[in-house]
């Protein structure tokens, strides 16, 4: 039975003690006082479970989940779901950081949109090597808003965004449904859970700087987006899934939408080559994943405050369609 208002921090870790305390600090700096915060050590060989230990010693909120075992992210975020209470639930990494306000800004738009099953925010980039911030705002709306199932299917066919997991809270009582991380789609678990949410319950949009996504070139997910002979694999997976009673109910929008792990050539062979590919086949995905290989050779070279106000303007287009 979840507490209601209590927002559950889940940070799963493994080898990241030097990240831990930057982003324990940020959590515990929330103005949104009522968390636990479980960081699950997958077996770590470092000193993260002292540093957690040393957490937990000064703020009863923390607490250590300890693996003896290495068994991926997945399942760590699955083992402190059995024992979450929260009404709300959020996968942090270890290696990331959030605004003071981020906890109470979710749960006043949740609280606001009982129906919503998740909330989101801008993007925001935090480069290790540069120590520099960069805000990627959607443009989907000057103020926060609430996206019914139906208005977001239509609003991600006429102008595609990322829902970026990290940037808000599930309703823990959703996220469940909608079967946590599943272990069998490795990387691509947080992709499907929060389009799996979306699309049963809408969502909420707060156009704010509330999160920062660390990049790293070794980071579990930019390893292996690049290695097509294991993305195929779980593209196949998504596809079974999608054509299993389970989710039935969000197949025909995700289908509708044109909604793919990966906008690449590639993708769009593999979808040729199965029958239940070949349902997401759409003018509107054909043209996003030509235009996004276009683009692929400019991005490098366009500054960040370009790439803003492309987005900008693809934005304003949607609004006018």
């Amino acid at each position: 039975m979840s507490e209601a208002g209590l927002v559950t921090i889940i940070i799963p870790n493994r080898n990241h003690a030097h990240y831990l305390p930057r982003a324990l600090d940020a959590m515990l700096a929330q103005t949104w006082t009522k968390l636990e915060i479980i960081v699950v050590d997958d077996a770590s060989s470092d000193s993260s479970r002292s540093v957690v230990v040393d957490y937990e010693k000064r703020d009863p909120r923390v607490r250590l989940l300890a693996l003896n075992e290495h068994h991926g992210i997945n399942r760590a975020v699955n083992t402190a779901l059995a024992i979450t209470r929260g009404e709300f639930v959020h996968i942090a990494g270890a290696d990331d950081f959030v605004e003071p306000i981020f906890v109470e800004r979710c749960v006043a738009e949740m609280n606001r949109n009982p129906d919503a099953g998740l909330s989101f925010s801008d993007p925001t980039e935090f480069h290790e090597h540069s120590q520099r911030s960069i805000r990627f705002p959607l443009y989907l709306n000057d103020c926060s808003i609430y996206y019914d199932r139906a208005t977001l299917i239509d609003l991600l066919k006429r102008n595609y965004f990322h829902i970026s997991a990290n940037t808000g809270l599930y309703r823990t009582s959703a996220f469940l449904e909608a079967g946590g991380y599943r272990p069998e789609l490795l990387w691509l678990c947080d992709w499907f859970a929060t389009l799996v949410i979306a699309l049963r319950h809408g969502a909420c949009f707060l156009p704010e700087q509330l999160t920062y996504l660390t990049i790293r070139s070794d980071s579990y997910s930019s390893r292996n987006l690049r290695d097509a002979k294991a993305q195929w694999p779980l593209l196949e997976q998504v596809l079974r899934l999608l054509a299993s009673p389970e989710y039935s109910d969000v197949a025909p929008g995700m289908q509708s939408a044109g909604l793919i792990p990966e906008d690449q050539l590639r993708t769009l062979y593999w979808l040729l080559g199965s029958s239940e590919g070949r349902k997401f086949i759409r003018p509107h995905l054909i043209g996003r994943v030509f235009g996004r290989y276009i683009w692929s050779f400019f991005r490098p070279l366009v500054p960040p405050h370009w790439r803003r106000r492309l987005r900008q303007m693809q934005s304003e287009r949607a609004h006018l369609a």
